[in-house]
């Protein structure tokens, strides 16, 4: 699990090395915040697709 979120983090640009003071702090928060909010958007994006996808199959 740890080798995953380390993954997400490199991937929306995010140092490995934590932030040392508030002007470095801020910058990353709104970084992460804004890479969990795009991958909620994605999952719900795929679980719209899936459920559209199934509920045509009942018909």
């Amino acid at each position: 699990m740890a080798a995953v979120v380390a993954q997400f983090f490199q991937i929306i640009g995010v140092d490995s090395t934590p932030p040392t003071n508030m002007a470095e702090l801020i910058p990353y928060l709104l970084t992460v915040a804004v890479g969990m909010f795009l991958v909620s958007v994605v999952f719900r994006l795929i679980a719209a697709i899936v459920r559209a996808l199934l509920s045509v199959r009942r018909f």
